[in-house]
C-alpha cells in the first residue's frame, strides 16, 4: 500500500520541478526575467508632509487671564470664586390643607389629631410641624397656631350624623342570627 503511494509523490515532485524549470528557463537556456529595470526617478515634496497651519481666529483671552490671576503650581494659588447662593425656596404652606380630626387631653398636656398633607399626625402643644407653626393653643373645638407673626385658627368640624346610620343600605331593622336546630337522636 506505501509503493503506490511513494510513486504517485515522486510523479508528482517530478512534475512540480519539470514546471519550475520552464518558468524560470528561457527556450535558449538563459534564465528568465533576471535583468533590474529601476523605476522613474520622482521628486518628494516635503510640504504635503507638514500638517496644515490653522487660520487666524480671535483668541479667548478670557481663560488667559484666569491662568494668570490663578497661576498653576504656586504656593498663592487661590481657589476659584464659589457660585452665589442658590434662592431660598418659598415655604410651603402646609396649615391650608390641613383638616382637623381631633382633639385629646392627657395628664402631660393635650394636643390635636389633624391630616396633614394627606397623613393623620398626632400634634402636641407647641409641637412645630411642617411650614413653621407651633400648637399654641386648643379651646373646645377650635386650635389656634402661631408662625412667623401670624396666627390661624382651626376648627373641629361636627360629624354630620344623618348621612350615615351604620347599617347597610336596603335594612333598617338588624335581623336576628337563629341557632342552628339540634339534632334529635
Amino acid at each position: 500500500m506505501k509503493r503506490p503511494a511513494i510513486a504517485i509523490l515522486v510523479l508528482v515532485n517530478a512534475a512540480l520541478g519539470s514546471l519550475l524549470i520552464w518558468l524560470w528557463v528561457g527556450a535558449n537556456g538563459t534564465l528568465k526575467n533576471t535583468g533590474w529595470t529601476p523605476p522613474a526617478a520622482q521628486k518628494a515634496d516635503y510640504m504635503q508632509m507638514l500638517p496644515p497651519l490653522p487660520g487666524n481666529a480671535p483668541v479667548d483671552t478670557s481663560k488667559f487671564v484666569a491662568m494668570l490671576d490663578r497661576p498653576l503650581f504656586m504656593l498663592t494659588r487661590r481657589p476659584p470664586p464659589p457660585p452665589p447662593p442658590p434662592d431660598a425656596p418659598a415655604p410651603v404652606d402646609t396649615l391650608s390643607t390641613a383638616r382637623v380630626s381631633g382633639v385629646f387631653s392627657s395628664s402631660t398636656g393635650g394636643g390635636v389629631i389633624m391630616n396633614i398633607g394627606g397623613k393623620d399626625r398626632r400634634v402636641r402643644m407647641n409641637e412645630v410641624i411642617d411650614g413653621g407653626w407651633t400648637l399654641q393653643s386648643i379651646s373646645g373645638s377650635t386650635v389656634t397656631f402661631a408662625g412667623g407673626g401670624h396666627s390661624r385658627v382651626l376648627t373641629l368640624p361636627r360629624a354630620a350624623l344623618t348621612t350615615y346610620s351604620g347599617l347597610p343600605i336596603g335594612n333598617s331593622v338588624p335581623t336576628q342570627v337563629q341557632p342552628p336546630a339540634q339534632a334529635q337522636p
